[in-house]
């Protein structure tokens, strides 16, 4: 995992370390156990007893609380993207009564849940971006075929795959492309990423 802001590349046992550390934090999973942790933390977030969490309020909370900011310098990008993916979902699924501007109790398993996958995407994405640039090449996303497939996922043909996955046909991927390719891929959905 790289954490670009507090000392560039970790090694591989430090990124496995830290990646088993985050899916710790995240209580996402329908046991009892994790209902209980998510009303706790839910309690915590919640700081002025609205019942509901802004979007700001969320991530102050990830930070304040669950300290994921120690993982990466992109928490916030990570949590608008899964606050937004979770209002979209909700709003779709459900009967349109949920706020867009807020997190709700019943709406918190789905935003850890977004959190987590979109967490691991942006893992796998910089473990890709060997650059650091923010965008994947091609060069970039073939050298990285050994350590997609560790994550589930066999390309046959890298060169088809690359031009699929680089939508608006740059020569390079941002994340946001790699992203709805990666989750229409099922990647990064339980993904161990070390």
């Amino acid at each position: 995992m790289q954490n670009q802001g507090k000392g560039g590349e970790k090694a591989a046992a430090d990124r496995k370390a830290a990646w088993e550390n985050v899916q710790l934090r995240l209580p996402r999973q329908k046991t009892s156990e994790d209902e209980e942790g998510r009303s706790e933390l839910f309690k915590k977030f919640d700081q002025n007893g609205a019942g509901k969490l802004t979007m700001e309020e969320f991530y102050q909370g990830c930070v304040d609380i669950l300290q994921l900011d120690e993982f990466t310098t992109r928490l916030r990008d990570i949590v608008k993207r899964a606050f937004n993916k979770a209002k979209s979902m909700v709003n779709t699924a459900g009967d349109g009564q949920g706020s867009a501007e807020f997190v709700e109790h019943c709406e918190f398993r789905l935003m850890l849940c977004y959190i987590y996958h979109y967490f691991a995407l942006t893992v796998m994405f910089d473990e890709i971006d060997t650059s650091g640039n923010m965008v994947v090449d091609e060069k970039e996303f073939k050298a990285a075929l050994p350590k997609i497939g560790s994550w589930g996922l066999v390309i046959e043909d890298p060169e088809a795959a690359f031009k699929e996955i680089d939508d608006n046909g740059s020569g390079q991927v941002t994340f946001d492309e790699f992203a709805a390719w990666a989750s229409a891929q099922k990647l990064g959905n339980e993904a161990d990423v070390s």
